[in-house]
């Protein structure tokens, strides 16, 4: 590695107390509200209701009232462990067409410790927010003709609280396991969408979140009483195989963005990488990964890593946060005057987990048929196509083989050619064009004719 790389390796690896430090800050370009000052009374905490088997009576406090909006939505806080008072919160909007059938679909944000209301407001939601705090409904809202419940997950993730240290996730498995501590409570306050189709969707770190409950739900439904009707899952730009997935060199290089020179330092920290995460030096493979990305702003001069077209954050990532602090809309969410949290305790929590895979999981839910999308933006470069590709052709699943073999499809949404899409058996993968890491944001239309597509299982081509 050239000698201003090993400069900028020490810089990273030096911090305090002689501990591994990474320049890489939240793993999604989150705004993290201030509070609100005025008072926003009390915050709703639904599993009393719940337990006490006063479920109309829970739905009816769960109603979002006050809001500048006839979207019917509910919202409110699931207690997921007494011991440690962990709460997560959900904000849930039933389809706006024929609600009663409409598969119901979780969203879940990446960070780790990024909220799903960033999903929300920036995405897929039923409106956005503009600088003035004004709503607009959203053109191709997936509430269209899907129920869509939010939740932000783990718990210290934005409204999701814990009052132990100990009530942190450090791993997937204690993800999924108060995530589905939350979804069994959820379907049974709203007790009419448990039998509907489920869909667990999700993007960048929710690669991880995504497979991590779809596989938690799979093996609860073998002895539960009560099943959730888990139909597949859909995962866009995530970070699933570290070990398979971070490849820049290549990827940076063919898109014209580094010289050859550097495209072979970076390939060389992406082997050293590799066998950090083969020896099991997770946090090494951690740091590396952060050099990697330190590098690509520096060369390139592009501060802005989720679409390689963009030079900053989009402006319209920072308007939400402000509607957030306002005690009118905390009173509506019925979230009062809890803190939203940034997820840096999260985040520190979740640091050994980084680099860990979750390709065995992704595995047995597709040979277990259940039905799995991963799609990537084609200027994402953090989780950039490249990676994505190299990960689903390792996926040791049945139908592997005949994946590795399958055609890829022109995908067209009108006249327009929207990606490229190919599928076997249970998996299918896409690629969006003109489209970065926050893929729904960049082509709305797209990205909800995609995910129509897959939960109506219908081909794309």
């Amino acid at each position: 590695m050239r000698s201003w790389c090993l400069v900028l390796v020490s810089a990273v690896l030096l911090g305090p107390a002689g501990a591994l430090q990474t320049p890489l800050g939240q793993f999604f370009p989150e705004v993290p509200p201030h509070q609100a000052s005025p008072d926003a009374g009390d915050a709703l905490f639904l599993t009393p209701y719940i337990r006490a088997g006063k479920l109309e009576e829970g739905r009816k406090m769960a109603r979002v009232n006050g809001l500048q909006t006839d979207v019917s939505s509910f919202a409110g806080l699931l207690t997921v462990n007494s011991t440690h008072n962990s709460n997560m919160f959900f904000w849930f909007f039933p389809a706006k067409s024929g609600a009663a059938d409409a598969p119901v679909v979780l969203w879940l944000q990446g960070g780790p410790g990024g909220s799903s209301l960033f999903g929300l407001f920036v995405e897929n939601g039923p409106f956005s927010v503009d600088a003035a705090m004004r709503l607009h409904p959203r053109q191709y809202s997936w509430h269209n003709t899907h129920s869509v419940l939010y939740i932000d997950n783990p718990v210290g993730t934005g409204f999701s609280f814990t009052e132990s240290d100990d009530g942190y996730a450090n791993n997937e498995d204690d993800v999924a396991r108060d995530l589905y501590a939350a979804l069994d409570q959820f379907f049974t306050l709203f007790d009419s969408y448990r039998a509907n189709d489920f869909y667990i969707t999700g993007e960048s770190y929710a690669g991880k979140y995504v497979p991590a409950i779809s596989y938690k739900i799979h093996q609860e439904n073998q002895s539960a009483k009560r099943k959730i009707n888990l139909k597949g899952l859909a995962i866009g730009d995530g970070l699933c195989d570290p070990v398979n997935q971070l490849d820049y060199g290549h990827f940076l290089y063919n898109v014209g963005l580094v010289s050859a020179r550097v495209r072979d330092e970076l390939l060389e920290l992406q082997n050293r990488t590799a066998d950090y995460i083969k020896n099991g030096q997770f946090d090494r493979a951690f740091v590396s990964f952060g050099i990697a990305m330190e590098m690509y702003e520096q060369i390139t001069g592009l501060g802005f890593v989720y679409n390689y077209l963009l030079q900053e954050t989009p402006v319209e990532f920072s308007y939400y946060p402000k509607f957030l602090t306002a005690s009118t809309t905390r009173s509506a969410i019925n979230v009062g005057n809890l803190v939203y949290h940034d997820g840096s305790d999260v985040y520190k929590h979740l640091e050994g987990d980084f680099m860990r895979t979750v390709r065995d999981k992704i595995a047995a839910l597709l040979d277990a048929d259940y039905s799995v999308l991963i799609y990537n933006g084609q200027m994402d470069v953090i989780i950039d196509y490249i990676g994505t590709e190299q990960m689903v052709r390792e996926l040791p699943w049945k139908g592997r083989d005949q994946f590795v073999q399958s055609k890829r499809h022109v995908w067209y949404v009108g006249d327009e050619v929207a990606g490229y899409e190919r599928h076997a058996g249970a998996l299918t993968q896409v690629m969006v064009r003109n489209a970065g890491h926050i893929l729904p944001f960049d082509q709305p239309k797209w990205a909800y004719d995609m995910i129509s597509r897959f939960t109506s299982e219908k081909r794309f081509a």
